[in-house]
């Protein structure tokens, strides 16, 4: 009997030993994984911190009214583009009345259908 009771023992020990290996190695292969992880993380935030200051950049009213003459071709306003509201009638002329939408277009064909 106690043959039997060592070799379980032994087999017990040997069981032990394998996994605190495993435990060991896999702990092992999860700092290494975390490591990767917070890497990751660290080129997100600098890449979050470029995207930051180039929208900064951008969003500068200098930027923007630069961006709009040279790619678009915009320029400032000139005083006599603005118009009252009371002068419009003579600028573009009277407003024109609309057919009612529901009121049908006689369209007149050339067969006078």
């Amino acid at each position: 009997m106690s043959k039997r009771a060592f070799l379980f023992g032994v087999a017990v020990v040997a069981l032990l030993i394998f996994s605190l290996y495993r435990a060991k190695y896999g702990a092992r292969e999860t700092v290494a994984e975390i490591a990767e992880v917070e890497q990751q993380i660290a080129q997100a935030e600098a890449a979050q911190a470029d995207l930051q200051a180039e929208f900064a950049h951008r969003s500068r009213q200098e930027w923007i009214e630069e961006f709009a003459r040279r790619e678009l071709g915009m320029v400032p306003a000139r005083a006599e583009q603005f118009v009252r509201t009371v002068d419009l009638d003579g600028r573009i002329g009277p407003p024109v009345e609309l057919p009612d939408v529901d009121t049908p277009v006689d369209r007149g064909g050339a067969n006078g259908e």
